[in-house]
């Protein structure tokens, strides 16, 4: 194993430990902002756990390519949330302009960050990993023609 691969596993870990430390904690606050965030905290530091388990199996194993039915799915699912995404930045961006309270500003700006990651995150998504993960039909075909010393006729 790496060291990266172990840097992985145990960053995977601590950020578990830590998601759950959060939670703990937000649950013995009755005050709901704060309880928010500190969930919020909580889901990213799960999220990063799952990432960092995803670089470990990436340096450990090979990447298993998606079928196109599975990148149809991806494809139209990523791009209604990709369109959500945009109405809630908007959204986000024209109730954090209005209001006046630096407490809710400050809710709002950090959902409007978090608004626009998600946002930049699809589109390479979609546009960057789907896309070449995917062993096509076509691309089949283009390898057997393409690397086939015969190109199409009887070798022998």
């Amino acid at each position: 194993m790496s060291d990266l691969s172990s840097i992985a596993q145990v960053a995977a870990e601590k950020e578990l430990e830590h998601a759950e430390e959060l939670r703990e904690t937000a649950k013995k606050t009755k005050h709901l902002v704060l309880k928010a965030l500190l969930e919020g905290i909580a889901k990213d530091s799960e999220k990063h756990s799952l990432l960092y388990k995803a670089i470990f199996d990436f340096l450990n194993k090979t990447s298993t390519m998606l079928s196109e039915e599975e990148l149809e799915t991806l494809e139209t699912s990523i791009e209604r949330h990709i369109k959500v995404e945009s109405e809630m930045i908007q959204l986000a961006r024209e109730w954090s302009e209005k209001v006046e309270s630096p407490k809710l500003k400050m809710i709002l700006v950090a959902i409007l960050e978090d608004e626009i990651k998600h946002h930049k995150l699809l589109r390479n998504i979609l546009d960057k990993i789907a896309r070449r993960e995917t062993f096509t039909e076509e691309d089949f075909w283009d390898a057997v023609w393409r690397d086939s010393p015969w190109h199409g006729t009887p070798g022998g």
